[in-house]
């Protein structure tokens, strides 16, 4: 019973994004490592590397970002004081953070559904045609404005800019992967 209205707002949430005007369209890639013998020896079920645990992807040297769909992104900053240029005509923006709703493409149980991981990296894409340009957000945590499972997720991301792409078709990615290492 109490998980019909979570169930509601998810269902009103994913149409809200799928269909906002300001929804920007999104690339999801996740990073998979590629060293050999990754995840082979463990320490209290976790991977090492050189005999240490690790900890997570973030210390792995050697991985690749993988293709994993297309979806949508609707900024979802809260609003806060931020500061103002000396002019006062314009806000520097406070935060290095920003946060999005993201749905993928397809509904859940279809082919184009994906979860959002903590390290996905999402590519909002800016402007139409082939090759739009492209902004890197890595997903770093997440939020949520209900407490009562299933939960409304947003999603915290910083922005990337050392991995940013230069322009290509779309085609070009769903193939292959992108190469980090």
């Amino acid at each position: 019973m109490l998980n019909n209205v979570p169930e509601a707002i998810n269902r009103m949430a994913r149409n809200v994004v799928v269909n906002h005007p300001n929804a920007f369209n999104i690339q999801l890639f996740r990073k998979n490592v590629t060293r050999s013998g990754a995840g082979e020896e463990t320490v209290d079920g976790n991977p090492t590397l050189g005999g240490l645990a690790v900890l997570n992807t973030g210390d792995e040297e050697q991985f690749e970002y993988a293709y994993v769909g297309n979806g949508y992104a609707l900024p979802a900053d809260p609003f806060g004081a931020s500061p103002m240029m000396d002019r006062k005509d314009a806000n520097t923006g406070g935060i290095d953070e920003f946060r999005f709703l993201i749905e993928p493409e397809g509904p859940s149980g279809s082919a184009e559904w994906f979860d959002v991981r903590t390290n996905d990296v999402i590519y909002v894409l800016l402007g139409d045609g082939p090759n739009p340009a492209r902004i890197a957000f890595e997903v770093v945590g997440y939020e949520t404005t209900s407490n009562i499972p299933p939960y409304t997720t947003r999603y915290v991301t910083n922005r990337r800019d050392d991995l940013h792409l230069p322009a290509v078709p779309v085609e070009d990615i769903e193939d292959g992967a992108l190469d980090e290492s």
